[in-house]
């Protein structure tokens, strides 16, 4: 009850932002929630490089005091009884996003170039469950620089909260140690990603619309196995939401992102995930003209490397489930019944956003 109390003043308190974000000025606004924290993105696109399409330059920041885990196996079948761990962080990015291609209709770019700055600091509580020699065994200062290629043709109708239209990201991000990645702890690492989401709406009515959401998810790390922390193992890169991307309570590798799976667990440096949703949502029954609600059906699947760095096909990790929404101010609130299929076992979870 306390996340959802935390959630929701989080949220009035970004509404100025959401509001702002559509008044057709050059300034971008963009936010995120997290558990205990949140992130803020601001955008301006004033100054143009190039005819027919926006230059942006993008700033951001954020942080929060969030649970994590660690799985000390990867045999499929060791679960601590409890694996858990705090993680206190603070990111921060700074960069450019510069269009190639141009949507007249949508009055946005198409396709754009971003390259930005990454900067994170975290520091752990209650992190006997990780051993010694891991390079963020006790926290780490990481500085990365990453760059890609974004997609975007998504359109969303706030009033049906309808979405339609393809978001896709191919992307580097690298973090060698001489960007003073061993200040606090001591990684390096180049990680590749591709990502790929298409909204699909089936029926869009006043009394309810249908759609079905589908992600694919690619996610490579490479490097010195001593030097790959368990922040990057455990969570998927990508430039999704630009410029605050992915931090680190909302989007997570095999476990998190396989919707019934332990967060964290089955951790590697190959991973894929496919995610595919039937999600209704209930104009009709809009509370206050601000919080509809919604149902979502889900089945997820994934593998991954088990640290061999070659794909394992078997098995394939397999969920299932349904969750109800309330939809408020472009967000989402969701609370998930999982089902797990290779073992067999129901779970229930509490997830702020969308999960993509």
């Amino acid at each position: 009850m306390k996340k959802l109390f935390t959630f929701l003043f989080m949220l009035l308190l970004l509404c100025p932002f959401t509001l702002a974000a559509d008044d057709g000025s050059d300034l971008i606004f963009k936010w995120d929630i997290r558990f205990w924290g949140g992130d803020l993105g601001l955008g301006y696109k004033g100054l143009s490089l190039f005819n027919g399409v926006d230059t942006i330059l993008w700033v951001s920041a954020g942080g929060g005091y969030q649970s994590a885990n660690y799985f000390p196996e990867n045999d499929d079948t060791t679960v601590p009884s409890d694996p858990g761990y705090d993680n206190l962080n603070i990111d921060w990015r700074l960069g450019i996003s510069q269009g190639i291609l141009y949507n007249g209709a949508q009055q946005r770019n198409l396709l754009d170039f971003t390259l930005l700055y990454r900067g994170k600091l975290q520091s752990y509580y209650g992190n006997d469950y990780i051993p010694a020699g891991y390079p963020d065994r006790n926290g780490l200062w990481q500085n990365s620089i990453m760059l890609g290629f974004v997609f975007d043709t998504v359109y969303y109708d706030s009033e049906m909260v309808t979405r339609e239209g393809i978001y896709s990201s191919i992307s580097a991000e690298f973090a060698p140690r001489f960007f003073l990645n061993e200040v606090v702890g001591n990684t390096g690492f180049t990680r590749l990603n591709v990502l790929a989401i298409v909204y699909k709406p089936l029926l869009s009515d006043w009394s309810f619309n249908m759609h079905i959401f589908a992600r694919l998810v690619f996610d490579y790390l490479f490097g010195n196995d001593a030097e790959i922390p368990i922040s990057a193992r455990t969570t998927m890169g990508g430039l999704s939401n630009v410029p605050i991307l992915s931090n680190p309570g909302s989007y997570r590798g095999l476990g998190g992102a396989v919707r019934g799976i332990e967060k964290d667990r089955f951790d590697g440096f190959m991973k894929i995930v496919n995610n595919l949703e039937l999600r209704l949502y209930f104009p009709v029954l809009n509370i206050s003209n601000m919080v509809t609600p919604g149902l979502v059906i889900y089945f997820d699947s994934g593998v991954y490397d088990k640290l061999t760095r070659t794909l394992q096909f078997d098995p394939i990790y397999l969920s299932t489930g349904a969750g109800l929404v309330l939809h408020a101010f472009s967000y989402d609130v969701v609370g998930y019944l999982n089902y797990f299929i290779n073992e067999k076992t129901f779970t229930f979870s509490f997830s702020l956003g969308a999960h993509f």
